[in-house]
């Protein structure tokens, strides 16, 4: 299923490659206003631009959509180039569509969930508790870059390491990259994010 290579076994602008980062020694503050910042956020919406990367692969894949969240554990992750997918999560309902067909396998409504999963603790900042993963933090002038490493043995089995990287003066999120290993990756770099404005149920509800 495509679904499944381009999303989760690789899961979750330009990629910030250049710039160097340094591990914070204190990272209590940084921690504080990353939590501080999403109790505050209500909605999210914004542009992903997608690069995944895969010996399977001859070149890098590009792709590209929306992504909506709204408090309580609501996401529309909308996937448009080069193909259509999309994630809705409602709660604890997902839903699931490929090329504007619905997929409702037992195996891929697994998958589905477990995608959930990470997307809310992302979303909603639950994943600063530790509770799943390990995480280091460093800095540059710029940003802040947010190193998570699966706790659970099996997490790692298809998680190798997430990283977030928040811009300092809004503590925006600006990229996740997410890797499996070595050689297979997913970049997503964020674009035109609003926060806390109107975004309608049915977003949630409906593809």
């Amino acid at each position: 299923m495509k679904f499944t290579i381009s999303f989760f076994i690789l899961l979750f602008g330009s990629p910030v490659f250049a710039q160097e980062y340094t591990k914070i020694s204190d990272p209590k503050a940084c921690k504080e206003a990353l939590e501080k910042q999403h109790r505050e956020i209500k909605s999210i919406q914004a542009d992903f631009l997608e690069t995944a990367f895969s010996p399977l692969l001859s070149t890098p894949q590009k792709g590209s959509g929306k992504m909506y969240y709204k408090k309580e554990n609501k996401i529309r992750w909308e996937k448009s180039k080069p193909e259509s997918q999309i994630i809705l999560i409602n709660g604890k309902e997902v839903k699931l569509q490929e090329n504007g067909k619905e997929v409702n396998s037992t195996s891929s409504k697994m998958i589905v969930k477990k995608i959930q999963q990470l997307m809310v603790q992302m979303m909603t900042g639950d994943f600063l508790n530790e509770t799943d993963f390990k995480i280091s933090y460093y800095e540059n002038k710029l940003n802040y870059k947010l190193i998570l490493t699966p706790k659970s043995d099996k997490m790692k089995r298809y998680i190798a390491e997430i990283s977030l990287i928040f811009t300092k003066e809004e503590l925006l999120l600006k990229e996740l990259t997410m890797k499996q290993n070595d050689t297979d990756k997913l970049i997503y770099s964020f674009s035109n994010m609003q926060q806390n404005g109107a975004i309608n149920d049915s977003k949630f509800t409906t593809f």
